[in-house]
């Protein structure tokens, strides 16, 4: 469950003050930057209202510098953090913590360490902010100061005497927050480090990457062996296969060389061989299917990885993105959704996706010719399809299906004609052509125009009404997605019984009934039910076709209701 605010309701609210703000920092702050606390604190509740510094400044006629200026006083007292420079971010700080108490330094606490420090870094003055951010940290994290002045040498030592104070803070927070404040502890994770260097620096070589290693090439070196267990070789060969990369690119392939479980040499050169393979494929199927994908390693985890875990090979993937291209279904999620079908149907392997694909085009040519022999000037479509799949069902060959289709030439609805002529033949236990000729009677006859017209009026109107009530349907929310499904699987169920799939037929059987239940739900809203939806005939015994079996129905003289 998800609930918020709208926009009005924020904007209409109110924004807290604590009353510590008031009590200990409102008499002494400048004016700009309490503008600049509280309007900050206004935006935490309502982000949207303002899209990045420039429009904070110029929300308060301040300019941006003046907005950072005003964002690192309040930092120096800990009622907030600026977390990112660009873009810039701040997370305000609850006022009951330990940080958020007043940094008021008395500058003789401090007077050993300030010589110290100035001493390490003789090459620049050191500036009283930089003294206080020095002065800010020790007390926040209770560094003391010798371990402090070890940190600021053990940069100097790595960067040079005119190293940025930045990157002395950020190793001595990054200390700070693991707990390693005193001399002591300072002087063991330094001495580890020596070890780490070299390492370090064959992994940066093997990345091409020409610089000291840092605090965070140690981090991330410290991750690689203690929490994920690679050996030093091992990181450095797959330093290797990335070339001229990033120490963020080869932690991302660490970590999925984690979750394979692959942690020697010979491991990842398969995990990556076969990482490989995958991308080529996805680059085929794409091309095969005339697509193209910005992101192909988003593509390989939502779909190329999925299908392969089905079992479907490389011929069998690429056979079906040929197929999908002809029908013009060329996006990944028609190929999804198709790979879905053919996997509920048990067609995984090569041989088995060929034998379904070529059934389909044998069944497309025969539906082709059966309506050009019966006078349908249209392509095959789904209804036909499913018309012959119930045919053949009844026991009848092409060719009793080819003469019934003859005919049915020249009448006005020639499917329903030919399917009253097959029924007609089956009830009487007729499949041959010889049987068919002795039980065929003289339909078409120009004296019958009438009548086709009046049945194809009746067959029109009931059409038109159901049509009318399915547009209805689809307006109401949530109904389209059940429809659809419905008549998909209509067409896997009669596959499924062909195939004499009794379980997979089973299982569609369920899901159809739970989904006819949530469509009616749905359909009562609007006094409809699903049966409304498709045509309802005024003859139950032809079904406004004129013809039960191949003799005239007798309802030629009733008027629909």
């Amino acid at each position: 469950m998800i609930c918020s605010f709208s926009k009005e309701f924020s904007q209409n609210a109110y924004t807290g003050v604590e009353n510590s703000f008031i009590r200990e920092y409102l008499k002494e702050a400048p004016g700009d930057a309490v503008k600049v606390y509280l309007y900050g604190l206004y935006l935490c509740g309502n982000p949207s209202v303002c899209d990045g510094l420039k429009d904070f400044a110029a929300a308060l006629s301040l300019s941006e510098e003046k907005v950072v200026d005003c964002f690192n006083y309040w930092e120096e007292f800990g009622l907030c953090s600026v977390i990112e420079k660009d873009p810039f971010t701040v997370k305000y700080l609850p006022q009951t913590s330990v940080y958020a108490k007043p940094r008021k330094f008395k500058a003789e606490k401090y007077t050993d360490f300030s010589k110290g420090l100035q001493a390490l870094l003789p090459d620049r003055m050191i500036s009283t902010s930089e003294y206080s951010e020095y002065f800010t940290i020790m007390e926040t994290y209770s560094i003391t100061p010798e371990a402090m002045l070890m940190i600021a040498k053990y940069c100097a030592d790595r960067k040079g005497a005119d190293i940025s104070y930045k990157y002395v803070s950020k190793v001595a927070k990054d200390f700070g927050n693991r707990g390693i404040t005193t001399v002591e502890k300072v002087e063991k994770e330094l001495s580890s480090y020596v070890f780490r260097t070299g390492e370090i620096t064959k992994i940066l070589k093997a990345l091409s990457i020409r610089r000291v290693p840092d605090i965070d090439d140690q981090n991330l070196f410290k991750k690689w062996t203690k929490e994920l267990s690679f050996e030093p070789d091992s990181i450095v060969f797959a330093a290797k296969t990335l070339k001229k990369s990033s120490m963020e690119k080869l932690d991302r392939l660490l970590l999925d060389l984690y979750s394979a479980k692959r942690f020697g040499k010979e491991e990842i050169a398969e995990f990556l061989a076969n990482k490989q393979a995958v991308y080529d494929l996805a680059i085929r199927f794409n091309r095969a299917l005339s697509v193209y994908v910005d992101v192909i390693d988003t593509e390989i985890d939502e779909y190329i990885n999925k299908w392969l875990s089905y079992g479907y090979s490389e011929d069998a993937l690429l056979v079906i993105a040929n197929r999908l291209f002809r029908e013009g279904k060329n996006t990944l999620a028609e190929a999804d959704e198709t790979i879905e079908r053919l996997r509920e149907r048990g067609i995984i392997d090569l041989s088995s996706v060929n034998d379904c694909f070529e059934q389909e085009k044998n069944t497309e040519e025969f539906l082709t010719k059966m309506l050009t022999v019966c006078g349908a000037n249209r392509r095959p479509n789904a209804w036909d399809k499913e018309n012959l799949l119930i045919w053949k069902s009844w026991n009848f060959s092409e060719d009793m299906i080819l003469e019934a289709a003859r005919l049915a030439a020249g009448k006005t609805s020639p499917l329903p004609y030919i399917n009253g002529v097959l029924s007609n033949w089956k009830n009487k236990g007729v499949f041959s052509l010889d049987g068919a000729k002795e039980h065929t009677e003289n339909f078409g006859t120009a004296s019958q125009e009438d009548y086709n017209r009046e049945y194809a009026r009746r067959r029109t109107l009931a059409v038109s009404r159901a049509q009318k009530n399915l547009e209805k349907a689809m307006d109401v929310e949530g109904f389209a997605k059940i429809y659809e499904r419905i008549f998909g699987i209509e067409k896997d169920l009669a596959f499924a019984e062909i195939a004499e799939d009794a379980t997979a037929a089973e299982t569609l059987k369920r899901e159809k009934d739970e989904l006819y239940i949530k469509a009616n739900e749905l359909l009562a809203k609007i006094g409809l039910e699903f049966s409304d939806l498709s045509p309802k005939y005024a003859c139950e015994k032809c079904n406004d076709t004129g013809y039960v079996g191949t003799h005239r129905c007798d309802c030629f003289d009733k008027k629909p209701d």
